[in-house]
């Protein structure tokens, strides 16, 4: 069943751009801000008890609603999965929003490519220059692939629905909540939940760009540039997938304006093709697992 719902989430993913619209967090973000409210200050909520109470309902209300439905009918079980995956894949569509940047890139809208970019990075992207700017979209889709696909369909691999939605709701917290120093130990739980439940992965991630890109350099830069272990769980991992995908692409570390500038265009295109061979390879990967499992 994972194989076809999969399948079937990324079809309609690709070709119904409501679904971005659809799958808002902005519900689970009030949501956690309403739990916190009525938990309180105290410091026994500010921390992992809190995550684990925050995410308890709505993971145990898929885990009920799936299992109901399994015994009613297979079929609806089926469905209610590929709602959830397709709900939990993205939440924003990375193909849309790299052309959204590369179209303003080349219209030469510096504040359009900015937006852009933060749309695919999560993170505030203010490079001085044109190349910089290229070279930190390159990075923010090698990292987007993992949070917004590969991440979420090795979880719901692995765990059905469940895990499937728990590994959006980490990234939703992760991002909500990015400064431990405002929000104390909720926030630093929740990194560290997203850390944890990345950690394999963000590698199985890069394994996959070296099969679809340069093998030995990926290797090579992943061994070089990101240790196996690291104190800071979002910065490792993000470490990994930036390191191995750069590698992938045959990125060369040091590149100088000229090189960068008249390169970039293709990076992006080039990181973003690889991303879907990527995912096409998993897919691959799960059907032949799965069929060795129905044969047996």
């Amino acid at each position: 069943m994972a194989l076809f719902a999969i399948i079937f989430s990324l079809l309609i993913e690709r070709g119904w751009d409501a679904v971005v619209e659809l799958r808002s967090p902005l519900w689970f973000e009030r949501y956690a801000d309403r739990v916190r409210h009525r938990l309180g200050p105290e410091r026994l909520w500010d921390g992992p008890l809190g995550v684990f109470l925050v995410l308890l309902f709505p993971l145990l209300a898929v885990v009920l609603i799936q299992l109901a439905l399994s015994a009613v009918l297979g079929l609806l079980a089926f469905a209610f999965a590929v709602l959830v995956l397709l709900f939990s894949l993205g939440p924003r569509d990375l193909e849309a929003d790299v052309q959204r940047f590369l179209t303003a890139w080349d219209l030469g809208d510096q504040g359009q490519a900015r937006a852009a970019a933060r749309h695919i990075s999560g993170l505030p992207v203010e490079p001085a220059d044109h190349a910089a700017l290229g070279k930190a979209v390159v990075e923010g889709i090698l990292i987007a692939a993992h949070e917004r696909i590969v991440g979420v369909i090795f979880w719901f691999v692995v765990l059905g629905p469940l895990g499937a939605l728990l590994f959006r709701l980490s990234c939703v917290l992760k991002d909500k909540y990015p400064d431990a120093g405002d929000t104390g130990g909720f926030a630093q739980a929740s990194l560290v939940l997203h850390g944890v439940l990345s950690w394999l992965p963000c590698r199985l991630t890069v394994l996959a760009y070296a099969l679809t890109g340069s093998f030995g350099d990926a290797l090579h830069r992943w061994r070089d540039e990101a240790p196996l272990w690291a104190r800071d769980w979002l910065a490792g991992n993000r470490q990994v997938l930036v390191a191995g995908g750069l590698g992938a692409l045959q990125v060369e570390q040091e590149l100088s304006e000229e090189e960068t500038g008249g390169v970039s265009t293709r990076l992006v295109r080039a990181a973003l093709a690889m991303v879907w061979r990527t995912v096409m390879l998993l897919v691959v990967i799960i059907a032949v697992i799965s069929l060795a499992s129905w044969v047996s």
